[in-house]
């Protein structure tokens, strides 16, 4: 029996409804859901790399490859110098790990007793007077802890003690000459400063200690003795033509005009001194001013008052350049600015004492000199 047939059947094809589920697939699928949400997450990378892939032939260029086809840059001697005193100083240690602010370090520096001594006649006599606090960091006034630390790296790296000679060029009021020839005790500390004001608190100062070493002297004092071997003079650096005999050539430089750096470059090449201290980096000292050294070491310093913080650095000599210099004091190469202050130091306290009473008095009959010339001059513009 034949059905009848509908044409609407014929013409277009069913389309199908939506129909309800049941409850066990929605649960199901919620289940499946959560327990995609719970699992952990991969990242794109960790999907691509478990993905398999063909092997084929790919050729991964080594890394030795890559960094060659960079062109190799030339280090400047200035970075040659750098890079050793940097891996020295960022070595992991106790000390690197507690910086304080300001370059001061959590383990305190120790002062020897007679160089406290020292510090304690000066500070009496001058106080903060002429850089302790108001201009300290440009006349280079650095703490005593900060000063110490120099000394320190300086009888580390470069062998300073009795035997050294030591000159301060722009020395001011003449602290870090006293310190040295307290801590190692240098056979010669000599200062030499251009300004009149600064280079007399230095001789004053200097006076006071020299009184004091007499008196431990005429005690008999074996303990915290003051060392004397210093002298402080008022002149230019620029008249002499080298650094002979001195060993060691300190100066606190911040605020020297770049005139006076070639001077001092040619000065110091032209001389056997072997180490340079001061407070320029490389890049200044050897590349610019054509210093022939190369940084050993250098540290963060502080200054009085102002608590500024500069780098010192530690520099030794290159080349073993045999001095230019033709002038002799006891056999060695000496420049004639520095050998009358020289052979006062070699003569013993009592010398030093009487040359530094007489730069006093000298000074003080000049000023009464100034002081009654002027007083002069009013009387008679009154009249």
């Amino acid at each position: 029996m034949s059905h009848p047939t509908n044409e609407a059947d014929h013409a277009a094809p069913a389309v199908r409804t939506p129909t309800k589920r049941s409850k066990s697939s929605v649960v199901n699928e919620d289940a499946s859901s959560e327990h995609k949400s719970k699992s952990p997450r991969k990242s794109r990378h960790a999907t691509a790399s478990s993905t398999p892939v063909a092997s084929t032939n790919i050729v991964t260029p080594s890394t030795t490859a890559l960094v060659s086809i960079k062109p190799a840059k030339e280090t400047s001697r200035a970075r040659r110098s750098l890079n050793p005193a940097i891996a020295e100083e960022t070595e992991p240690n106790d000390e690197t790990q507690k910086k304080l602010p300001f370059g001061g370090n959590s383990k305190p520096i120790e002062v020897p007793s007679n160089v406290k001594r020292v510090y304690t006649i000066v500070n009496k006599h001058t106080g903060s007077i002429g850089g302790n606090s108001h201009g300290g960091a440009i006349y280079g006034e650095l703490t005593v802890g900060s000063m110490q630390k120099m000394i320190n790296l300086m009888m580390e790296h470069t062998d300073l003690g009795p035997s050294s000679r030591f000159i301060d060029v722009g020395c001011g009021l003449g602290k870090p000459n006293l310190h040295v020839a307290q801590m190692p005790g240098v056979e010669f500390s000599y200062g030499i400063e251009m300004e009149h004001t600064r280079w007399m608190l230095g001789i004053a100062n200097m006076q006071q200690v020299l009184k004091q070493a007499k008196v431990d002297e005429a005690e008999g004092r074996e303990e915290d003795v003051i060392g004397h071997a210093c002298v402080l003079k008022h002149g230019d650096i620029r008249d002499a033509k080298f650094f002979d005999p001195f060993t060691h050539v300190y100066m606190f430089d911040i605020g020297f005009p770049p005139r006076l750096f070639h001077i001092l470059a040619d000065m110091f090449n032209n001389s056997s001194s072997q180490y340079l201290i001061c407070y320029h980096g490389p890049r200044l000292m050897i590349d610019r001013y054509e210093f022939n050294v190369e940084l050993l070491a250098q540290t963060s310093t502080s200054m009085h008052g102002s608590s500024e913080v500069h780098s010192g650095y530690i520099y030794k000599r290159t080349n073993s350049n045999k001095s230019k210099c033709k002038s002799k004091t006891f056999g060695e190469a000496c420049d004639p600015l520095f050998a009358e202050a020289w052979k006062i130091c070699r003569s013993g306290l009592d010398e030093v004492l009487k040359h530094t009473e007489d730069q006093v008095n000298e000074h003080i009959k000049a000023t009464n000199q100034r002081v009654t010339r002027a007083a002069a001059k009013r009387a008679s513009s009154t009249d």
